[in-house]
């Protein structure tokens, strides 16, 4: 009896080929567009040292390191440094290492983690001052061009020694600290961009305010805004004001709250400086627990008998009201050119800034 079972079908083999081939031929495309990525990031890390050089901030590393393929750019840099060149606000920061990662498909988003401990040298003075954090994390978004859009820094357990190494001479410590700012463009579509900005600080503490009876940890929360402020370029404080000055620029406060366990101050309001440096605006302000601070205070000799007596008597002017889920007192005060009023009061002058 002849076999009639049908023959064994071929396999064809380039069905397992293709799909093989198309595999190895996006990888090889993968591998030379990550490379030529890579070149274009270094170059543009490079062409933006440049520009942050021009405006007085010098970045450097002692060694530095192209990595991360396949899916995003590393950079490892070893003892990066920081150096101010402006007038009155020179600094020389040097950190352990900074790790730097962005992703393939969106380059212009940064984050970076620095390592402690950090050197701090106030180059006017000659100070050097020790910074310690046990995590340090920056991100920040920009355009093609460079122009940065939004800024995030967050610091779990800042603390600041007298100088490096010292813990027993820590002038500053906290819980967190966290820093955010986004460019805001002007309302009318003409002049500088401003920004918008918050700050947050949780279990703040400092030996001299300890040490005047200020107990316990400070929890501050600021939020606001600030117009034609474009021009970040290293500068002295007096000379920063006079150009913000120039530009018409409004600093706005939304929110400003700062509270230990006993004391409460709260804050809102928008100020301006005219030409001439002198101030204007209006701010309300809201007091809990101010005769013990005050008292503390000038217990401690932080601020004199004097001073405690007028703080005082101002909060006597206010009216009751809430601080900060607090009994309190609360009153608005008005600046113009210079001239400090409680209601239709004169209380003080502020000199100009300038």
């Amino acid at each position: 009896m002849s076999d009639t079972s049908p023959a064994p079908r071929r396999r064809k083999p380039w069905i397992i080929a293709v799909p093989l081939i198309l595999v190895v031929v996006f990888g090889l495309c993968w591998s030379a567009l990550w490379v030529y990525a890579s070149v274009r990031a270094d170059g543009e890390i490079d062409a933006w040292i440049a520009r942050e050089a021009k405006l007085g901030r010098v970045w450097s590393c002692k060694e530095r390191k192209l990595g991360g393929f396949p899916f995003r750019f590393e950079i490892l840099c070893r003892e990066p440094t920081l150096a101010t060149q402006g007038t009155g606000d020179a600094l020389r920061i040097t950190a352990a290492r900074a790790h730097v990662v962005a992703q393939v498909w969106a380059p212009n988003h940064i984050v970076a983690e620095f390592d402690s401990p950090a050197k701090v040298e106030d180059l006017a003075t000659g100070h050097v001052y020790g910074a310690t954090w046990s995590l340090l994390q920056m991100s920040g978004i920009g355009t093609i061009d460079g122009v940065a859009q939004r800024f995030s820094l967050a610091v779990d357990n800042p603390a600041i020694q007298r100088a490096p190494g010292d813990a027993a001479e820590t002038l500053f410590s906290a819980k967190h600290f966290e820093a955010h700012a986004r460019r805001s463009p002007p309302a009318s579509g003409a002049g500088p961009d401003g920004i918008d900005y918050a700050f947050g600080l949780v279990n703040g503490t400092n030996p001299t305010l300890g040490g005047g009876g200020v107990a316990g940890p400070i929890d501050l929360v600021l939020q606001g805004s600030v117009t034609a402020i474009d021009n970040l370029q290293p500068m002295s404080l007096s000379e920063r004001i006079r150009a913000w000055a120039a530009a018409n620029g409004t600093l706005k406060v939304d929110t400003f709250r700062l509270t230990t366990p006993k004391t409460a101050l709260t804050a809102n309001g928008a100020l301006g400086v005219d030409p001439q440096g002198r101030v204007f605006g209006a701010v309300s302000i809201g007091f809990a627990g101010m005769d013990e601070l005050t008292k503390a205070l000038a217990q401690g000799g932080i601020i004199s008998p004097e001073i405690a007596s007028i703080a005082n008597a101002l909060a006597l002017a206010g009216r009751p009201g809430d601080v900060a889920g607090r009994k309190g007192t609360t009153f608005s005060i008005s600046l113009k050119e210079g001239a400090v009023q409680l209601g239709k009061v004169p209380v003080g002058i502020i000199p100009p800034l300038f």
